[in-house]
């Protein structure tokens, strides 16, 4: 990665940070040196929030096409969708996937039953199932479902 996408991706990753914690009115962070550390995975977590079910990946990349998920043998979408996946694994969570390309909405892929969204598209390629909406109509349904402990 060079540096401008390494900076590219830490700036998204506070746009990140700042939805969630507006949205769950907790305090969400980075995650210290890029998830190298093999105790806590993904991007941004609540660390005031240990119960929180979702382990979140950030991603902004210039381009992602996620309409060729069926017939590509590889994809952007999908690359990032299984590194979710196993990191939600690690910390026993649910995947939560944060994305968006150059100039695009923010969008979320998820796979949890208890979040349903109006709007969304249900993607099953090979193994992975996931769902996909804009992000704020997740944060909205989630923010329903989660709610922080006393």
């Amino acid at each position: 990665m060079t540096n401008a996408s390494k900076t590219k991706g830490r700036a998204f990753e506070y746009v990140v940070r700042d939805k969630m914690t507006d949205t769950f009115k907790s305090q969400f962070e980075r995650v210290p040196l890029s998830g190298a550390l093999s105790y806590l995975k993904g991007d941004v977590y609540a660390p005031w929030l240990p119960d929180f079910p979702w382990t979140i990946e950030a991603k902004h990349h210039k381009e992602v096409d996620w309409n060729n998920v069926l017939t590509a043998k590889t994809s952007l979408l999908l690359e990032f969708w299984d590194q979710t996946t196993r990191e939600a694994m690690v910390m026993k969570k649910h995947p939560l996937l944060i994305y968006k390309w150059d100039r695009s909405k923010l969008y979320a892929c998820w796979f949890d039953d208890k979040v349903k969204t109006r709007n969304f598209v249900h993607i099953k390629s090979g193994t992975r199932e996931f769902y996909m909406t804009l992000l704020d109509d997740w944060l909205n349904e989630a923010s329903q479902v989660y709610t922080k402990p006393n």
